[in-house]
């Protein structure tokens, strides 16, 4: 990548601005966007008052998903696959999920086999990066290769997964992510990175129930406004 000629001021200022963004990284990465002054805005902003790494909650490394070979058809003992097309919205769409098999569920380490507390994340496949889901079900289930699970430590699930989802995270997901168009992802460092303000961690656990408890409510409401939908269009039926 040509920086711009060092011999002229302009093109010295560029370069040293260049390296600068360079060294605030772990590793040699000039990506557009680290430099994108959209993205970096909200980051020099938080670095004007306290924060926290958001990898202090984050003990455990991540657990990466399975590249799994689906069945055509589930079965009575199939388990199911949380997919990308199953986050949506912070909520697990069942009927998005595929199927493996039994046997190759029980064969899978342990620390595949999702459990209730666990917040999944989307890592790659363009606009489905930062996807959050606190995952709740008693049902036994894994995930395929495009997400992650996260055990969260000092912080709850649902707090985590409020964060990852707020503005502040999903900036940085924007700003993280590399690679080709459409095979975009970031990394485990980069999440890992994420600052989050200490003012927002001081409240993250009240906001996350206050906006569960409001979004249960909203969610009620939706279903009313889907049935009066599907009544008026039963007016057509023969």
């Amino acid at each position: 990548m040509v920086i711009g000629s060092i011999s002229d001021r302009s093109g010295y200022r560029s370069f040293r601005s260049s390296l600068k963004l360079i060294g605030e990284q772990f590793a040699l990465r000039c990506d557009a966007k680290i430099a994108d002054p959209r993205y970096r805005q909200i980051v020099e902003q938080i670095r004007q008052e306290p924060y926290r790494e958001l990898g202090e909650f984050l003990p455990d490394p991540f657990v990466k998903g399975i590249q799994p070979t689906y069945l055509d058809e589930p079965g009575e003992d199939s388990v199911a696959v949380v997919n990308t097309l199953s986050i949506q919205n912070l909520s697990l769409n069942t009927a998005a999920c595929r199927y493996i098999t039994r046997e190759t569920f029980d064969a899978l380490d342990s620390s595949k086999h999702l459990t209730a507390g666990d917040v999944l994340l989307t890592m790659d496949g363009g606009v489905s990066i930062g996807k959050p889901l606190n995952f709740s079900s008693e049902q036994e289930m894994t995930m395929d290769s495009h997400i992650v699970a996260l055990r969260p430590n000092g912080i709850s699930s649902v707090g985590l997964t409020y964060l990852l989802s707020s503005p502040i995270c999903q900036q940085q997901f924007k700003q993280a992510e590399s690679g080709a168009s459409g095979q975009t992802s970031v990394t485990e460092d980069d999440v890992r990175r994420f600052m989050i303000p200490s003012s927002l961690l001081e409240n993250i656990e009240r906001t996350a129930q206050q906006i569960d408890i409001a979004r249960s409510a909203i969610r009620i409401k939706r279903d009313k406004l889907d049935e009066e939908e599907a009544a008026l269009f039963a007016r057509l039926s023969v």
